[in-house]
């Protein structure tokens, strides 16, 4: 590890160490576990030992932070320094939210950093508080989560008063739109948890005070950065198998590196090789296995193919089962779960669903591009926008 006298400027490049945030795959059986299988939570004394303290001062880590070029992990990648700077902007007396609500049935990697890695997780949000001035930490995890909430009680207690501003528990109503950034900036300002329009992806608080949101491992990344460590070497990913769809079996969290392929990170998952996958989660992408089995995990190279791995999920789909089925249930997932605001996720969703089903079920359906190109962009959120691009990617893949 890398140490700095808090005088001297901190570099423009962050070459930290590598520092490891788990060191084999963690599995979950069945869709709703929150608790991986033979794994152990880290104390604060275990965390220390293994990744020392804090090493920056508020105004190195702002830099750092603008050096690392570290994107968030919760989906929608945007570079964690233009959220940090329009919150420094905005002034003190801030939030910053470490948002742990997965809506995801897919998705684990969340509950396993706030689970086995919590100390990590706060190191980074104390980090960004202290960076931005803020007032207050809110930890945002679902209500059923109970698991993952008594864990972050007691990693709170055993920092003893370290923690600069107070710590609130809020508890997010179930459902796949309870984890998106101006639901939780909303319920946070003690509305309702809905999604709400956004111009600027960078400040979507609008006006008023800060409410920096982040995921759980974008948190933790921070963390890794503010002890010293080199936060992008590595990223967490979770590979969903399912005998049904949406009814996942096992999700295995992998760490990897960027320079693995599709190929081996299934192969570290103990998975055979599938049909295709769907990346990024239920509003993600489809695409055949072939054209991505030897394809590295690098963010950039999939970023060149128009592809994403959103909260970084990757779903199988075995071999011998049908796509536009799994496309179907899942398009009839995303309309159920619409916060039902707007007529596209009223009216354009359940209509989408219907007609992916009729061709699901071998009826011919010229629906389906019509309502893709009336409801793209017209929704109050992005929800409507990542139905349609599973959909479209799934009549693709799965036309012959």
């Amino acid at each position: 590890m890398t140490t700095y006298d808090l005088e001297s400027p901190v570099p423009t490049t962050v070459l930290f160490g590598v520092q490891r945030i788990f060191d084999t795959p963690l599995a979950y059986a069945g869709t709703h576990s929150e608790v991986p299988l033979g794994a152990e939570a880290e104390g604060l004394l275990i965390h220390r030992a293994r990744r020392g303290a804090p090493v920056m001062s508020p105004a190195m880590f702002v830099d750092a932070v603008e050096g690392s070029g570290l994107t968030g992990r919760g989906g929608a990648h945007i570079p964690a320094t233009w959220k940090l700077a329009a919150a420094i902007e905005a002034g003190p007396g801030g939030t910053v939210v470490v948002n742990g609500a997965e809506g995801e049935l897919a998705s684990a990697k969340d509950a396993a950093l706030l689970q086995l890695r919590p100390h990590l997780v706060l190191d980074g949000a104390i980090a960004v508080a202290e960076a931005i001035k803020a007032a207050e930490i809110v930890l945002w995890v679902h209500e059923s989560a109970r698991a993952t909430r008594s864990r972050l009680i007691d990693a709170v207690r055993e920092r003893r008063g370290d923690i600069p501003v107070p710590v609130r528990l809020l508890l997010a109503p179930e459902g796949y739109v309870g984890g998106e950034a101006s639901a939780v900036i909303s319920a946070v300002r003690g509305g309702p948890a809905l999604p709400r329009h956004s111009r600027d992806r960078a400040r979507p608080w609008g006006d008023g005070s800060a409410v920096l949101v982040h995921n759980a491992e974008t948190h933790a990344r921070l963390g890794l950065l503010a002890l010293g460590h080199d936060p992008v070497a590595t990223s967490l990913v979770t590979v969903a198998e399912s005998s049904a769809p949406l009814e996942f079996t096992r999700r295995t969290v992998l760490e990897v590196t960027r320079d693995q392929t599709f190929r081996e990170v299934l192969g570290t998952a103990g998975v055979m090789p599938p049909t295709a996958v769907l990346l990024g989660g239920m509003g993600g992408t489809w695409v055949a296995w072939a054209d991505l089995a030897n394809q590295p995990i690098d963010a950039q190279v999939l970023r060149d193919r128009g592809l994403s791995l959103g909260a970084g999920i990757i779903h199988v789909l075995p071999a011998g089962r049908s796509g536009l089925a799994e496309a179907a249930v899942i398009a009839d997932r995303l309309a159920q779960e619409s916060a039902r605001q707007c007529g596209p996720c009223v009216f354009g969703l359940p209509a989408l669903a219907d007609a992916v089903k009729s061709v699901a079920d071998g009826r011919t359906d010229a629906r389906v591009t019509p309502l893709a190109d009336l409801i793209a962009g017209r929704g109050a959120c992005r929800h409507p926008d990542g139905a349609i691009r599973m959909v479209l990617s799934a009549m693709e893949v799965f036309a012959p």
